[in-house]
Order: C-alpha cells, then sequence, then structure tokens
C-alpha cells in the first residue's frame, strides 16, 4: 500500500518536473528523511551454506538466490567467452532428470521462474516459485546442480546467439563508447576482456563442462531467500562439499588501473563511427569501496555528475548551454578498486566545447568554491535516496551481502547516513584534488572521424573492434 501511495504521488507532481530544472530544483529544500534498516537473519544451513533470510508473508511467493563464488574471474588464461556461453546453455539445457525443455516447463508449469548468471565475482541461480509448490519445485532444482545436462545442440544455438550480439554491439553509441573505456582501463585483465567472434568458435564442449564442473565443486555458497519461505525445506537441498582452495584469480587494484591509465597516455581515444550524436567519457581510477574517502567521493560526485537536474554536469552543460542531451557521472566500488566515469551526449559539432566543459567542472576552482548550502543539499539527496537500497528485500540483502564480500565495517548499512553527514566541504577539496583530475583519466569519445580535426595531434583513432 505505501509503495502504491508513493506511485501516485509520483505520478500527480510528473507535470511540474517534465519541465526543465535546474533553479526550481535547486531551491527545494528537503530535511534527511528518517527509517529503519531491516533486520536481517543469518544463520547457516546443516551443509554449511551460509543463509540470509528476510521473511515476508504477505504473498505466498518465495524468492531465492544461490550464489556460487566461482566465476569469470577463476578463468585465468581461458577464454572469457566460456563463461557467458555456459551461462547461456546452461540455463537452457535443465537436468538430466528434466532435460532441455522439460526443465524449464516443468517449472512453468508450477508457476515458477528461474534463472543463471555467470558474474565476474560469482554464479548466480535465481528462483521464485510459490510456496505450495515448494515440494516439488526444489528436487527439480537439486536435479540442476546435482545432474547437469549440457546439451551439444543447444550449445550450437548458444554460439550463433553470441555471435549475432557481438555483430550489434556497436549500434548503440554510448554502450559502445563505455565498453571501449572499460577495455583501456581494465587492460590485461578478464573484467577488461570483450568477447571476440572467433573465441566463441573454438569454445569446446570439455571446456564448459570443466568450468561448469568447477562452479559446482566450490564450496563457498550463500543463499539469499525471501517472502513466505520456510527454511527446513532448504537443509537437505545442498551437497555437504569439502570446502574448496580459491584457485589464484586475479586482482585488480588502484595501482594496476593507474598505469594502464598512464600507458594509454593523454591522447584521446576516438572511436569512429558515423553518427550524428557523438558520446564522451572521462574515466578514472578511486580507491576500494572499503576506503575513508567513500564517503566524500559519494557526496563530490552528487555535486559535480551524479545527481541528476541537480548536478553541475546537466545544469552548466545541458540546461544553461544546451550542449548536450544527457550528461552527468557515476562511480563503481567494487572490494579492492574504485572507477569513476564522467560523461555526455553531444551533437558532433559540440563535441570539443563539451570535452572542455566536463574538464573545467572538475577543476579544483570550481571544487573549491562549493558552499555549505551545496553540501547540505547533495548530503540531505543522498541520505535520502539510501532508503531505496531496502525498497525490496531481494535487494536488502544483497546489500547486505555486498557489505560483507568487500569487508566493509560491521553495521556499515546502519552507520551509512551518519557517515555521509560527517563529510566536509574540506573532504571535498581534498577527494576532488586526488580523485577528479581530468589529466588522470581516459579519455574516449565514440564519433566521426571528422573530429580529429578538434584535437590535432592528440587523437588516437580507432575501430570499434581494435
Amino acid at each position: 500500500m505505501k509503495k502504491r501511495i508513493l506511485i501516485l504521488l509520483i505520478l500527480c507532481l510528473s507535470p511540474l518536473f517534465s519541465r526543465e530544472m535546474g533553479e526550481f530544483v535547486k531551491d527545494i529544500q528537503i530535511k534527511p528523511l528518517q527509517f529503519d534498516v531491516p533486520g536481517i537473519t543469518s544463520s547457516t544451513n546443516p551443509s554449511g551454506v551460509e543463509v540470509f533470510s528476510l521473511k515476508n508473508s504477505e504473498f505466498p511467493i518465495v524468492y531465492a538466490d544461490i550464489l556460487i563464488y566461482h566465476g569469470k574471474k577463476h578463468l585465468g588464461s581461458r577464454p572469457v567467452e566460456i563463461a557467458r556461453i555456459l551461462e547461456d546453455t546452461w540455463e537452457l539445457s535443465g537436468s538430466k532428470t528434466y532435460p532441455k525443455e522439460k526443465f524449464l516447463e516443468t517449472l512453468e508449469f508450477y508457476g515458477a521462474s528461474f534463472s543463471v548468471s555467470v558474474d565476474y565475482e560469482k554464479t548466480i541461480v535465481s528462483l521464485s516459485y510459490l510456496k505450495k509448490t515448494e515440494s516439488i519445485v526444489l528436487p527439480v532444482m537439486q536435479s540442476f546442480f546435482q545432474n547437469p545436462n549440457l546439451d551439444e545442440t543447444l550449445l550450437k544455438v548458444t554460439k550463433g546467439k553470441l555471435t549475432e550480439e557481438i555483430n550489434r554491439r556497436n549500434d548503440n553509441p554510448s554502450a559502445l563508447g563505455s565498453r571501449k573505456a572499460k577495455e583501456a582501463m581494465f587492460r590485461g585483465t578478464i573484467a577488461g576482456t570483450s568477447m571476440k567472434k572467433e573465441n566463441i568458435n573454438s569454445v569446446s564442449m570439455d571446456e564448459l563442462l570443466t568450468f561448469q564442473s568447477q562452479i559446482l565443486s566450490e564450496s563457498k555458497r550463500r543463499l539469499l531467500i525471501t517472502g513466505d519461505f520456510d527454511l527446513k525445506s532448504w537443509d537437505g537441498f545442498f551437497l555437504n562439499l569439502p570446502k574448496t582452495i580459491q584457485s589464484k584469480d586475479e586482482m585488480i587494484t588502484p595501482s594496476i588501473l593507474s598505469e594502464n591509465v598512464t600507458k594509454e597516455g593523454k591522447d584521446i581515444r576516438l572511436v569512429t563511427k558515423d553518427v550524428n550524436q557523438t558520446f564522451i567519457s572521462m574515466m578514472g581510477v578511486l580507491p576500494e569501496h572499503n576506503h575513508p574517502d567513500f564517503y566524500a567521493i559519494q557526496v563530490l560526485n552528487y555535486i559535480i555528475g551524479g545527481g541528476g537536474f541537480n548536478s553541475y554536469y546537466m545544469r552548466e552543460i545541458r540546461n544553461n548551454r544546451g550542449l548536450a542531451y544527457s550528461a552527468g557521472s557515476n562511480t563503481d566500488f567494487q572490494e579492492n578498486y574504485g572507477t569513476i566515469q564522467f560523461y555526455a551526449m553531444t551533437k558532433s559539432e559540440s563535441a570539443k566545447d563539451v570535452l572542455s566543459l566536463m574538464k573545467e567542472l572538475i577543476q579544483p576552482k570550481l571544487i573549491n568554491s562549493l558552499t555549505e548550502e551545496e553540501l547540505l543539499r547533495a548530503k540531505n539527496a543522498i541520505i535520502n535516496q539510501f532508503v531505496f537500497q531496502f525498497e525490496d528485500d531481494k535487494r536488502t540483502l544483497s546489500s547486505e551481502v555486498r557489505r560483507r564480500d568487500h569487508k566493509m565495517p560491521e553495521g556499515y548499512l546502519q552507520n551509512f547516513r551518519k557517515e555521509i553527514e560527517k563529510v566536509t566541504l574540506a573532504d571535498l577539496k581534498r577527494v576532488g584534488n586526488l580523485y577528479f583530475q581530468s589529466d588522470k583519466m581516459i579519455t574516449t569519445i565514440v564519433g566521426p572521424k571528422s573530429l580529429t580535426s578538434f584535437w590535432k595531434g592528440s587523437v588516437k583513432v580507432l575501430q570499434p573492434e581494435d
């Protein structure tokens, strides 16, 4: 009911927010929202699996995510394409007891949904089902883990689908620009490796079976479960696996990323594509999630580019000058490193002016001139947005697991708002000088080759698949 009221309120106010904002939004004073972080129950399954749960009996539905801590980063020197091909083929192959269509059709018949995702850090199997069908659905899912079935014919279908995906992945300028920026920033790592058609064709069934076996034998697992569940029903779901020793997977650190930035130099990387809307990206290095500067970086990012119409990027580049369709920034914090990306979409003839303004808006001159009023407004907005971390129980559990994975301090979620409130103007100046420097970022532009005339002698021309 509360969510429905919130949606109705937003709809009622939407005519106000459909106008150009800027000064209108800037003058609105919003007090910090008061709310309590939901209590999460943590326990250990008889098989040793760590369980995180939030009970909600409003509807007779159960939502479960099974996290297996074996993912792309454990591939080592093997082709990164193995993970994606396994993900798609495994999901459609079912189990030996319920092969191929029979597996999905059985789940669908009982109103259950299911998906597999092989991510960088781990493999995630997601499941939802009606509580009354639990005794039927869980054995079907057990067979997926205990008797997997990779089908050769489905492998061919998957390869064809991914090949076509590669053929189309350069259609969107912003997606292309972000991919090329990431390839440069994470060069030499699995995280910075994009799929190639020749590698897809060469992946064998034996390679997929080997990687699948390594995933299924990984003992570090977690179960995230919400809804109207009964944990006793899951007591016998998991096998008692011997404790595995993690292989030497790659470790990405800020120093590795900074070395890549240095290797790229200060030249602009122009990815040539005949488009009218040019995409501009500046990507830089941040420290790990569990770093004292995390909170100040979040506040400064909100003020400069992450705050939508409240940010300098949208106000100065889009609203006041009309130079961009969109402009902003975002941060990504991981266990051992972080990144920040400033971006804008503009007409090709405006690319030079927009890039110049993007750099100007993160100069010490602007950051050092920020006021207490701007700081307070940003802190209040971040604190109020924090409530959406808990808008549904699954997201709440994911936030807690992320805290633990990233070795964040106990009580991180409960204390987040207090830490944001502690941020000062001096903190913003300090982190601005450390991390918001355009000469320590990789600049990537997607646009026509004619843009080289704007920056003579300082442009490295690339093709989308270079």
